[in-house]
């Protein structure tokens, strides 16, 4: 009962922990790193990352991790967005920001693309999820140039 939150809110939440309502939708709503959208006796899920919604640049600190603990990453990521993403658009969307990031920090792109390979390999269930005939879709979406 979103359209409730601030009357409800102190029966969850103490009252020195300070929480609002961001936004005034009740069927569109972030929470963690998911956005939930109710199309009717629809829902639909994609990634959220609130940084974006910044009005000013952010700060991304680099430090030097091993390529391999990156490549990993990738091949994590991809399973993260997979559960998350309900259409295929959002998770070559999400995807393709990752996977370009990636390449602009020095990561190999045959390296990611054997990640992509073996998230394939171990979720053929993606075909289904995103009614796609081939995976060679997802790929495309993914790895194409900017």
């Amino acid at each position: 009962n979103y359209g409730n939150f601030e009357g409800r809110i102190s029966e969850v939440y103490p009252a020195d922990l300070l929480m609002e309502r961001s936004g005034e939708n009740d069927k569109n709503v972030n929470y963690l790193d998911v956005n939930v959208h109710i199309d009717g006796e629809v829902l639909n899920t994609k990634l959220y990352n609130k940084v974006e919604d910044f009005r000013f640049d952010v700060v991304n600190f680099t430090f030097p991790i091993a390529l391999s603990v990156g490549h990993n990453m990738f091949y994590n990521q991809l399973a993260r967005y997979f559960k998350i993403c309900s259409h295929a658009k959002d998770f070559v969307n999400s995807s393709k920001k990752l996977y370009t990031c990636l390449i602009h920090r020095g990561y190999r792109h045959w390296a990611l693309i054997i990640k992509f390979r073996q998230f394939v390999k171990n979720h053929p269930e993606a075909l289904c999820k995103y009614r796609l005939t081939d995976i060679k879709d997802l790929y495309q979406a993914i790895f194409s140039t900017c």
